[in-house]
């Protein structure tokens, strides 16, 4: 048996978990640079195009890292210093996040592939001490690799089809391994940590949107649209803060939840969206971005974050179902509704009040309701 953190008792993130992750909001902060950027009004098609494009390798690289140490992770001397040079190579791809899509394409290309074949050499490593037991490690490691080398072949590529060739690597990376969900039982997701990694992740973007927010009042002459955007912005990201981590802690104990895939992928969606709604409000209160744009953010964001926080309650807890599907196509309704309202500002207040009716919602319908026999027994 390997001598891991694995369900270890008291087990939380290690310090370089969370040095981890600073970096990786760090990287993201760079990714997330073009939706901070107006030009007449609105967010050109490029740039949000370029944000999922570039942000979901990134994502795939930090997430596979976090499952790797939730099973594996022994905190020693070699372990770090891989993690170490994985964020070195992560600062380092940021770099050339801004130019992607064009003449940057092969170096963040070869930058993501050399993370891969990191990440898949970690994976045989913990297949190489105890082959008996690990046989799914070896199997992991294949499917980066795998990924690794059809997305690096884009670089041969010419014209669009690169990119194409690029995001199959990636598909093909994460199908690989969602195959290997049933063997996966062998060794179950240390549940406690991950929701714990998870939710880490989930504060620190937070805390980013409240940098976004006061760097966009830096100007000298406030006014009081300022005021009441920023007012708003806060109680909003406040208001998510609190639905999101009031009832975060019965994942751990979701019985249903044993392999995390369905945290894994709908965090994709959760992150996205609170990247989005930070650079809303932020351009609210610069007031530098017209109503259709607006709207496009405000409505992708929510609905974003809606889902992502939803699903893995729907899936786990079936008696909450109905209540949660209702609950989110109200929200979702008076997001798209307030997106027609004359002046962001007064978008920005309909969308914190649909916020507060998911909230009243939430509490009133789900939360209320007993799970307990979906839950496995408290340690």
């Amino acid at each position: 048996m390997i001598n891991s953190l694995y369900k270890s008792e008291g087990r939380h993130a290690t310090w370089l978990e969370l040095f981890f992750d600073l970096v990786f909001v760090a990287v993201i902060g760079v990714v997330t640079h073009d939706l901070a950027h107006t030009h007449d009004g609105h967010i050109g098609l490029e740039q949000l195009i370029r944000f999922p494009l570039v942000f979901i390798p990134v994502w795939w690289v930090w997430m596979t890292h976090t499952l790797y140490a939730n099973r594996f992770d022994k905190d020693n001397r070699e372990h770090r210093l891989f993690s170490l040079a994985i964020m070195a190579v992560m600062v380092v791809l940021s770099t050339f996040a801004e130019t992607s899509l064009s003449q940057g394409f092969i170096y963040f290309t070869a930058l993501y592939a050399l993370l891969r074949f990191m990440l898949a050499l970690l994976y045989w490593f913990a297949h190489k001490q105890d082959t008996d037991e690990l046989v799914f490690a070896k199997e992991l490691s294949f499917a980066i690799t795998a990924g690794a080398i059809v997305s690096l072949s884009s670089i041969l590529i010419e014209g669009y089809l690169k990119y194409v060739i690029f995001y199959i690597g990636i598909a093909l990376d994460i199908l690989l391994q969602f195959r290997l969900r049933v063997k996966l039982h062998n060794k179950p997701l240390d549940r406690e940590h991950f929701v714990e990694r998870i939710g880490l992740l989930a504060i620190i973007i937070l805390g980013e949107s409240m940098i976004a927010m006061v760097a966009s009042l830096s100007h000298e002459q406030w006014n009081i649209s300022d005021i009441i955007s920023a007012s708003t912005g806060f109680v909003l990201i406040g208001m998510i803060w609190w639905i999101y981590f009031d009832s975060f802690p019965i994942l751990e104990r979701a019985k249903k939840l044993t392999t995390g895939n369905v945290l894994i992928y709908t965090h994709l969606l959760l992150c996205m969206g609170l990247l989005i709604l930070a650079n809303m409000i932020r351009h609210t209160i610069l007031g530098d971005l017209d109503r259709a744009t607006f709207g496009l953010l405000a409505i992708t964001g929510l609905v974003f974050f809606y889902l992502g926080k939803q699903i893995p309650y729907w899936y786990a807890f079936p008696p909450w179902r109905k209540a949660i599907i209702s609950n989110t196509l109200i929200c979702v309704s008076i997001t798209v509704a307030s997106s027609f309202l004359p002046k962001i500002e007064y978008s920005l207040i309909g969308m914190t009040f649909g916020m507060f009716v998911y909230v009243y919602l939430t509490f009133k319908r789900i939360i209320s309701v007993n799970v307990d026999k979906y839950l496995a027994e408290e340690h």
